[in-house]
């Protein structure tokens, strides 16, 4: 077959498509695997962090916390947490283009996009093979 067929040119194109969309998905993926969050209780007394999963990494009480009622202390702690979470929620969002979400939802969006990004990877790489191939066929 001709180098100059048209379906080698469209062929071409498909391949270049599909690997650009891939890298596109990898580079988002690899984004919100980075993500963090940060947040304070109102009052300042309490900071958190919360990592890509929104799991708690790590939390900061003022000297003046100490000061609180066992209770309060408690209050400002969730309070520091749930700020941190919620900003790596806000994040996402952001990153990802979607509208607010409960956290529920979020967590199950960056699992399927997980399970998305290996299942469009896997046949990703079949198809491309596969055309590859063809295309090798066709230039022989």
């Amino acid at each position: 077959m001709d180098s100059s067929d048209p379906r080698l040119d469209e062929l071409d194109r498909l391949v270049q498509a599909s690997e650009r969309t891939m890298r596109e998905l990898e580079e988002a993926t690899r984004e919100l695997r980075q993500l963090t969050g940060s947040g304070e209780s109102r009052g300042g007394t309490v900071s958190a962090r919360v990592d890509a999963d929104s799991k708690l990494v790590e939390v900061r009480i003022t000297h003046r916390a100490m000061r609180l009622e066992p209770e309060e202390l408690g209050h400002d702690v969730v309070e520091a947490v749930r700020a941190a979470q919620e900003d790596h929620e806000r994040q996402a969002r952001e990153l990802l283009g979607l509208q607010p979400v409960g956290e529920d939802l979020l967590g199950t969006f960056k699992r399927d996009l997980d399970e998305l990004q290996d299942a469009y990877a896997r046949e990703t790489g079949e198809r491309l093979e596969g055309m590859r191939r063809t295309q090798r066929s066709w230039e022989d």
